[in-house]
């Protein structure tokens, strides 16, 4: 049996070629460079999909074999991510040391606007320039709200 690892999860197609957004826990960033094969959870199974790429764009963005068009991405988005054990470095072994974004421990958070309510769930936090922005669904749309400690009234 296969001792598989959860290291992230697909977000939503990005270009017309079949790329899709990727989250990855920071601790296997280095480790989504190397891996040829990964496994998304559907229906309750792993079942594996083959890494054609992995690039660096706006986000995190991967593209699997046989995934060429942003209409077969739909089946596969949000979907968690894993990998084989074995297939991952070894502790010992790792070189990427990643500091943190201040706001990404917020990730799954709601956000709620003292005037207008619930906006939505943070489903990630991206960094600009300027400062980190939250990534928020609302009105069926992604969104970005800046994330800054005199915007912020409570965390709870």
């Amino acid at each position: 049996m296969q001792n598989y690892v959860l290291i992230g999860n697909t977000r939503k197609s990005y270009g017309v070629k079949g790329e899709m957004k990727l989250h990855i826990n920071e601790k296997y960033l280095e480790d989504i460079f190397n891996l040829q094969v990964v496994f998304l959870k559907i229906s309750g199974k792993h079942i594996p999909y083959f890494v054609e790429s992995v690039r660096v764009g706006n986000a995190l963005l991967i593209k699997f074999e046989d995934i060429n068009s942003p209409e077969e991405t739909v089946a596969i988005s949000s979907k968690e991510v894993y990998a084989r054990a074995e297939d991952l470095i070894p502790e010992e072994d790792r070189q990427l040391v990643i500091e943190g974004l201040e706001f990404e421990k917020y990730v799954g958070f709601s956000i709620i606007d003292i005037e207008k309510g619930r906006v939505g769930d943070i489903k990630e936090i991206v960094e600009y320039p300027q400062q980190e922005m939250a990534v928020v669904e609302f009105e069926n749309r992604e969104i970005l709200i800046p994330m800054n400690h005199a915007l912020i009234e409570l965390i709870d």
